[in-house]
């Protein structure tokens, strides 16, 4: 079994499913080491060891992802995806109500009692076996609503889904709260690989839809018993009413958070399933995944760390700017000049990533590009706000987001996956401008910080642009495949970056002095146990 490290923030201990009694002078005040005094510190050494466990899991997972993305792409058909994709856009709006926010109160909450952690359970318990019946019994309006007979079973099938996840979601949020994220990296991990293995198996099999169906079950199957396994809920199905009302506070808000972003997020794929069927429906669905990429390993890897590691810091307003700002800065270092490669490498890009005969998805690929940063930029501003406190204003500025990405999706759509993009990136760039909005209010930080933070990915992204731009065109009229125009302008891109940068680092101004001490820890020996964290 997999050991959790719990850290004694939380008077609930998740594994001994009783009340952890803290003897200190203020109840749930983090411990620090020997010679420390400093709970910021104590945190970010934390909040370090969290996301090295996360980027290992995150190597392994993603590596297979792209691997998935490669080989289903030549197995499957944009039918194929098509299908599944209407499933699954249903099934993960409803999943937003898996707990009707309470999992996420769990993380943020100050102070947790042994009736927060059991109402949870049994709230989302029964929540996930009341969305499963739904789904069960709904498939057939939501296939007509799509105008695809061939989902109504595959979303019956992936209503097991939500009474697995109801079970395990307790399990989940007590995890992360604890910051064990070496155990939940493993899960993760581990249960990606083998859901995408019998994804792949499935395919080969001649299973069509329905291979990305068990990848689906397996993944989740696995995940639920080793997360009981590892941190055990407390098995109880009684709603304590104060414990639902404490926990609500947070919930609700945090509730139409998650709702309103998934219906934005998935929203354009009932205007354009609806509307142009379900080729066109796997072609954006294609598109905007690989351009979702980014954001799901920062959401993956750094800010299911941050959340919880902001949220026992989110009365320091100094430290809440100073993570927002570093943050972004390093989101932008990458992703800007990442998103410029791209969107001149399309073309070349799709046939890379998912084979030929995915042409009409280059378009919508270039315009949804040009919003990487923008997407990472709006969790981060989410994250830091809702650890602060201010869900509600998160939740407006998702409900927002919502409005603008499925009402211009139904004004868009006339000009093809195409137009769709176009009004989904700027529905993105307005929500990522509010939530950031809503990080500076909570941290204090001011507006000139936050664009000076884009500064130097600003200038990567005008390099990637210089090179990659005449190189592209001047291969692309030559005899060379479409892997070499790939490789070779990619590499002509990465090598002045990483002059650029290195030069950068090595001047350790700014942010650039933390970036490099970062680094620096990352490739230094682990201490010994019980060493001082610097």
């Amino acid at each position: 079994m997999l050991e959790l490290e719990l850290p004694p923030r939380s008077l609930y201990h998740p594994r001994r499913g009783s009340l952890a009694r803290d003897r200190s002078p203020e109840r749930n005040t983090l411990s620090t080491p020997s010679g420390t005094d400093d709970p910021t510190r104590v945190v970010a050494a934390q909040t370090r060891r969290g996301i090295s466990w996360n980027l290992a899991g995150a190597v392994v997972t993603n590596a297979m992802r792209v691997v998935v993305i490669v080989v289903l792409g030549r197995l499957l058909d944009a039918d194929d995806f098509g299908v599944v994709a209407a499933a699954v856009s249903v099934a993960v709006i409803l999943h937003g109500l898996r707990d009707v926010g309470l999992g996420q109160a769990l993380i943020q909450r100050r102070e947790l009692a042994r009736g927060h952690a059991t109402t949870a359970f049994a709230v989302s318990t029964y929540l996930g076996l009341i969305l499963a019946a739904v789904l069960v019994l709904g498939a057939p309006t939501i296939g007509a609503l799509y105008r695809m007979p061939a989902s109504v079973d595959v979303i019956r099938a992936l209503a097991v889904l939500f009474a697995l996840r109801g079970v395990a979601q307790t399990s989940r949020m007590l995890a992360q709260r604890e910051m064990a994220f070496r155990a939940i990296a493993i899960i993760d991990a581990s249960s990606f690989a083998i859901g995408s293995i019998a994804a792949i198996a499935g395919a080969l099999a001649d299973l069509g839809p329905w291979a990305l169906v068990l990848g689906y079950l397996v993944e989740e199957v696995l995940a639920t018993v080793m997360y009981m396994w590892v941190c055990p809920p407390p098995w109880a199905w009684r709603i304590d009413g104060r414990s639902l009302r404490e926990l609500m506070s947070f919930g609700a808000g945090q509730t139409v958070a998650q709702l309103a972003g998934i219906l934005a997020t998935y929203g354009d794929n009932f205007v354009v399933g609806g509307a142009l069927g379900e080729r066109s429906l796997g072609l954006y669905t294609r598109a905007y995944d690989l351009i979702k990429f980014p954001s799901t390993v920062f959401a993956s890897i750094v800010g299911s760390v941050l959340f919880p590691a902001l949220s026992r810091l989110q009365d320091d307003r100094r430290a809440l700017a100073t993570a927002f700002r570093r943050v972004t800065f390093a989101n932008a270092l990458v992703l800007l000049p990442a998103s410029t490669l791209l969107a001149v490498l399309a073309p070349e890009a799709i046939v890379v990533l998912v084979g030929h005969g995915w042409d009409d998805a280059v378009l919508p690929f270039q315009i949804l590009a040009l919003t990487m940063l923008l997407r990472t930029s709006q969790k981060a501003g989410a994250i830091v706000a809702q650890a602060a406190g201010l869900v509600n204003g998160v939740a407006k500025a998702y409900l927002v987001y919502l409005v603008l990405v499925v009402g211009g999706a139904a004004l868009s759509v006339r000009w093809g996956i195409a137009g769709v993009a176009s009004s989904t990136a700027l529905a993105i760039a307005v929500v990522s401008a509010l939530c950031s909005a809503l990080a500076l209010r909570a941290s204090g930080m001011s507006s000139r910080e936050l664009l000076a933070a884009h500064g130097h990915g600003l200038a990567l992204s005008a390099v990637v642009l210089a090179v990659t731009w005449p190189l592209a065109r001047l291969l692309r009229g030559g005899e060379g495949s479409v892997v070499t125009t790939f490789v070779i302008t990619t590499a002509a891109a990465v090598g002045p970056c990483v002059i650029v940068a290195g030069w950068w680092l090595r001047r350790g101004t700014g942010d650039f002095g933390w970036l490099l001490q970062e680094l620096g820890r990352l490739t230094r020996r682990r201490r010994p146990a019980g060493a001082e964290v610097p």
